[in-house]
């Protein structure tokens, strides 16, 4: 890890877990990825397949003031007993009934023990339920992955088609929006390298027959997806720039270039929470393996010099061909360098194992990592 790294890589599973758990962050960043949602809060749930929330229902029943005071009111009354009423109307005492509420009394304490409150450490990124009463599972995709597309689209469906219990009635299922956040990492990932001219694509299951002169939607699962690698340069709002800047540049900017940059109240909060010196210890080895697990699949560090003066010496060459053969290798060899000093600031690898491989004076080399954070910081 570079030691003058202040953010952590806020596209990593854990780092980006961790930062919106905070849930005054979430409007702002629905705001800024689902711009037609009127969100005035949204509620973050336990990240598993079951919009029923079985468990999370049963916590909400065991840690609600009523259940607890009801519990404790009841706790020290000395002779309980449970009357019941038949068919017939008539009242009478049941001891089966008063000794089972006895020990759930006594058992209570355990009860709760059982069912702590959940830590939003399950399979998708984190489930929210927004004020409207539908549903939105955010997934943050780091590694390109092959059927990516039906992954997503079996997470909504799935959540979707569970929201109902047998018997109820049709009319409770509420929309599920899935938003998938592709691409980030170190090496700025291209997950649509075929469109790169795309940066949203946004799903909705339509009537095909007939949708030239009606368009007919069911309105129930949409999904909508970004490429970061593919982000414009011009957003309609602030906060817009300042979140997929957030998600880009985070981890190669200064503190001061996030006060100079960033506008946005929310983002500026997330940052502050991306700072790797502010991630929990459970957090910080989480991020800290998939950084590891992160390089498996990235080029070996003795292939950066040879991609470097591959694409150094090609654009060196086609640069010089108008000015002779000799400066264009002299051309070639510079670009090739600097290329290769690029891609290893890229693995974060320290600055001073770059200037004794390269001989490359530690000022040069701090200058080209400047000239990255600001060419970046300047698409946006």
């Amino acid at each position: 890890m570079n030691s003058k790294q202040i953010y952590s890589i806020p596209t990593y599973d854990a780092a980006f877990k961790w930062i919106l758990s905070e849930e005054t962050l979430l409007p702002s960043f629905f705001h800024a990825f689902v711009s037609n949602l009127e969100i005035e809060r949204a509620t973050r749930l336990d990240d598993h397949m079951n919009p029923l929330q079985v468990f999370q229902l049963l916590r909400n029943f065991i840690y609600s003031n009523e259940t607890e005071q009801t519990v404790a009111s009841l706790k020290n009354v000395i002779n309980l007993a449970v009357h019941v009423t038949d068919q017939d109307s008539i009242t009478r005492h049941s001891p089966e009934a008063s000794v089972m509420l006895q020990d759930f009394l006594h058992h209570f304490p355990d009860i709760q023990q059982a069912f702590p409150q959940p830590r939003f450490n399950g399979t998708m990124d984190f489930v929210c339920e927004l004020n409207s009463g539908e549903f939105v599972i955010v997934e943050m995709q780091v590694a390109a992955q092959d059927y990516w597309d039906c992954r997503a689209l079996a997470y909504i469906a799935a959540f979707f088609g569970n929201q109902l219990r047998k018997g109820d009635d049709w009319t409770k299922l509420k929309k599920v929006i899935g938003i998938n956040i592709l691409g980030g990492g170190k090496d700025n990932i291209n997950h649509w390298s075929d469109t790169p001219d795309q940066y949203m694509r946004h799903y909705k299951m339509q009537e095909q027959l007939h949708k030239d002169t009606h368009k007919r939607f069911i309105d129930g699962v949409e999904l909508i997806q970004y490429s970061l690698a593919n982000a414009p340069t011009h957003f309609e709002s602030q906060e817009q720039r300042d979140w997929v800047t957030f998600f880009k540049c985070a981890h190669l900017m200064t503190e001061e270039e996030v006060q100079n940059t960033i506008k946005t109240p929310a983002v500026l909060r997330a940052f502050e929470r991306a700072k790797l010196e502010n991630l929990p210890t459970e957090v910080r080895q989480e991020y800290n393996k998939e950084e590891a697990n992160y390089d498996k699949y990235s080029m070996y560090t003795e292939n950066i010099h040879r991609q470097g003066v591959e694409q150094g010496l090609a654009k060196g060459l086609e640069q010089g061909l108008a000015q002779g053969i000799e400066q264009g290798l002299a051309q070639g060899i510079e670009l090739a360098t600097k290329n290769m000093i690029k891609n290893m600031l890229a693995k974060n690898i320290p600055t001073t194992l770059i200037s004794e491989i390269t001989r490359v004076s530690m000022e040069d080399i701090q200058s080209i990592q400047q000239e990255i954070v600001v060419s970046i910081r300047d698409e946006y």
